[in-house]
């Protein structure tokens, strides 16, 4: 009999090698593009390669590899409503443009979306359980050390300035001559630089050459180096969560974002709540912020409303709201903002309803707040040191911190939200098929695979539409218009 047994196992380890093989690469390919794509040491070191298009080349190896895998096990971490949502917002692109009159550019604009939808499909393919979930966040976070600790660098010591160092005029100058600044004011270290007449913003590369995007997806990243937090264990503490955690929080200063700190504030909301409860925390975070506006100091780039550059961005504001009044259905057209405005929007919520009206926004909204509440609802239903809850919780605090910075920037369509996202639902996914979570008949189960979203969805779109309805009636109340 147990000569039989090993021969069965020999012969079943033979048939399913190659798949495990195959599975193994797919996945080894993938952290791979997530590394590269947002660290892009391609651009930085190697620019002359690029014209090979590398990246576009590892993704599509990623994605047949996935794929095939996915089709061998009939596993796929995302639900059938997560695709259902994502695909008719992408159709709704399409059509925003083809009921304002531009048929043609239906297609393109789906094509424009597709990085995004496809990147969210790769992971979904690929994240399907907690060690990869794990794996993938980790890939992440190095990456983004990585691309930090170059930005540090530059800034200090000049080398790669060039490309990962933003130089902007600072606001106190922005209508002098520019001919009258001083020569130091273009040095070639940044941090020597003290005449005060630019802005030093470090920045990454690629899609996150934006210092306001890098800074974004630094604060998404920092809930995640927790997961390597080990009670009792100083010195692994210390080089894994606070040495990093340290660096990037650098790097977000150096960027210069005003919205990256208030997203780096969300996330110490809820490591104090922890201590404090909510009310307190609500008020100590109320006060904080009074302060810290008051102040209106960071870096040259101050918080309140009549400073320039915020009072631009409320303007857009009220520009969205006509656009949502004008077209409430399906908006002004997709990247259709700035043939009415000069800037864009610098709200995501602002830019998704001006441009893709009503039914763009419900469906955006509706991502988020699904994932949202399946995230809340493991987190209620799981005891608390479940590895797969843990995991559920500091991907929630990512994405409170991403959506936070969201509303100062203009990033409705672009790839890291929508990797977030992927993650948040597989990071669902893989809480759900944890012991004591697949027994269909039990509460847990019926709570966890039964998300009510749509109430929440129309609620959400009310106060959000509130909110920037309240932003711009306070600006020109206060500004005496």
């Amino acid at each position: 009999m147990f000569v039989t047994r090993i021969a069965c196992r020999s012969r079943y380890d033979r048939a399913f090698a190659p798949e495990h093989r195959s599975s193994t690469m797919s996945f080894a390919v993938f952290l791979l593009y997530v590394f590269l794509s947002f660290f892009r040491p391609i651009e930085l070191f190697v620019p002359e390669i690029a014209e090979f298009r590398p990246m576009l080349v590892l993704w599509t190896l990623g994605f047949v590899l996935a794929a095939s895998r996915a089709m061998v096990r009939k596993q796929v971490a995302a639900r059938a409503i997560d695709f259902k949502l994502l695909f008719a917002f992408m159709a709704t692109l399409g059509l925003s443009l083809l009921f304002n009159g531009w048929a043609g550019g239906a297609v393109t604009a789906m094509n424009d979306f597709s990085t995004s939808s496809m990147l969210f499909v790769l992971v979904a393919l690929n994240v399907t359980t907690l060690e990869r979930l794990k794996k993938t966040c980790a890939a992440v976070v190095l990456s983004m050390l990585f691309a930090a600790g170059f930005g540090i660098q530059a800034f200090h010591t000049g080398q790669y300035a060039s490309q990962l160092v933003l130089r902007q005029t600072a606001p106190s100058h922005e209508d002098d001559d520019p001919s009258r600044a001083p020569p130091s004011a273009a040095s070639e270290i940044p941090a020597q630089d003290t005449t005060g007449w630019y802005l030093w913003r470090v920045r990454g590369q690629g899609f996150l050459s934006d210092p306001n995007d890098f800074s974004q997806v630094l604060v998404m990243c920092l809930p995640l180096l927790w997961a390597a937090w080990q009670a009792g264990k100083h010195l692994r503490n210390l080089l894994f969560v606070l040495a990093p955690g340290a660096v990037m929080g650098y790097a977000i200063f150096l960027s210069q974002s005003r919205g990256a700190l208030l997203g780096a504030a969300s996330l110490l909301f809820f490591v104090v709540r922890d201590w404090l409860g909510t009310t307190r925390t609500t008020v100590l975070m109320a006060l904080g912020g009074t302060g810290f506006i008051a102040l209106s100091a960071v870096g040259g780039r101050g918080f309140s409303s009549k400073e320039q550059s915020a009072g631009e961005r409320i303007e857009a504001w009220s520009v969205g709201l006509e656009l949502l009044k004008w077209r409430p259905i399906f908006g002004a057209g997709y990247g259709n903002f700035t043939d009415h405005h000069h800037l864009t929007a610098h709200n995501s919520f602002v830019l998704c309803f001006a441009e893709l009206g009503l039914v763009g926004y419900f469906l955006w909204i509706a991502m988020i707040v699904l994932t949202y509440k399946s995230l809340s609802t493991v987190i209620d239903c799981m005891p608390s040191r479940n590895p797969s809850r843990q995991m559920v919780a500091l991907l929630r605090n990512s994405l409170v911190g991403f959506l936070v910075c969201a509303w100062f920037l203009s990033r409705t369509y672009q790839p890291v939200l929508y990797f977030l996202l992927a993650l948040c639902v597989s990071a669902w996914y893989c809480a759900s098929q944890s012991p004591g979570m697949t027994d269909r008949d039990s509460p847990a189960y019926q709570r966890v695979h039964n998300i009510k979203w749509v109430k929440s969805t129309f609620l959400m779109m009310a106060f959000t539409l509130f909110a920037v309805k309240a932003f711009v009636v306070s600006h020109y109340l206060g500004n005496g218009g």
